[in-house]
């Protein structure tokens, strides 16, 4: 059977005054009185039934008994002091590069990742919001985040944000819109954007046809991304489709509504892609966690939506 341990001060006091030959000197050593030192001695003698110090006049020897605990417990107090001292320095910081779009990035990811509680203080991401699609199998990039249909390399694609496409216009303007055909009359935001890989049609056009309407042609503004389409649309009084993260402070806001209660949902959606075997590290899982409680906040905005496929298919929610 294990006999108890003795507190771990007594030991350090024993260490210390065996190491010094001197009461006096650990004392110093410890911040505390010689007295005190001699306690802790006589405490841990009595406990093991044996003498460890020899007292003479102002000085101390070992005993056989000493000098054999003082060599077990030498190199005990030696890790513990390295492990105390290590436990001071900083930790080494840990760079994560992620690239994605720009808006993705500034309207969901980023402000998810500021409301998340970081279990990882030493993690710092830099981010690449460049329109390049940087190479993530090459190490180019830890993470990105990709506007995709499907998985495509040798990579772990984890799949995220569905986003929806609906008309979205100042209050102002709202007021003369009634039905869909009306729309038109206000002057329409085109958006050089595709929803899906190999997609003609403009991103109004599936819309339209949902509401039993032609396609439009003719636009009064056109933008290459469906982000300026939303700024142009409280700039100039123009409609735009868009939703989703795109215009969610915009429709918090009021400078913005949707009046129409439809919407068009790509078959595509984000992706959060990574080299495989990066997936299980604590840094991707907080921000895979981050991404997703950011992801339900912004579907909440399309919980009063009739979502659509581009192909006029209704999803069910």
């Amino acid at each position: 059977m294990s006999k108890r341990l003795p507190s771990l001060t007594s030991l350090r006091t024993f260490e210390a005054a065996a190491r010094n030959l001197s009461f006096a000197k650990a004392a110093d050593e410890l911040f505390v009185t010689p007295a005190a030192v001699g306690f802790q001695i006589k405490q841990l003698e009595a406990e093991l039934g044996v003498t460890l110090f020899m007292r003479k006049h102002r000085a101390v020897e070992l005993t056989e008994r000493g000098r054999q605990l003082l060599a077990n417990l030498g190199s005990v107090f030696e890790t513990i002091q390295t492990a105390w001292d290590a436990a001071h320095e900083p930790m080494p910081v840990k760079t994560l590069k992620i690239s994605g779009p720009a808006k993705a990035v500034h309207s969901w990811v980023m402000p998810a990742l500021s409301k998340a509680e970081n279990p990882l203080p030493n993690l710092r991401i830099s981010w690449d919001l460049s329109k390049q699609k940087r190479d993530v199998a090459s190490g180019e990039v830890d993470l990105a985040i990709r506007w995709a249909l499907e998985p495509e390399g040798d990579l772990h694609w984890e799949p995220l944000l569905r986003t929806w496409f609906t008309p979205l216009m100042r209050p102002d303007v709202a007021r003369f819109v009634h039905k869909p055909a009306d729309l038109s009359k206000q002057g329409l935001i085109g958006v050089e954007f595709a929803l899906d890989t190999g997609m003609e049609d403009t991103t109004w056009a599936p819309w339209f046809r949902i509401n039993g309407l032609e396609p439009p042609r003719d636009f009064a503004v056109s933008c290459a991304d469906t982000a300026s389409a939303v700024d142009t649309a409280i700039a100039t009084g123009h409609v735009a489709i868009a939703g989703s993260f795109l215009s969610s402070e915009q429709l918090a806001k009021g400078s913005l509504v949707a009046p129409f209660d439809m919407a068009i949902a790509p078959f595509s959606r984000f992706w959060l892609v990574c080299r495989k075997g990066l997936e299980s590290t604590e840094e991707y899982r907080w921000i895979l966690n981050a991404m997703r409680r950011g992801e339900e906040e912004i579907d909440r905005q399309a919980s009063r939506m009739h979502l659509f496929h581009p192909d006029g298919a209704p999803i069910q929610s």
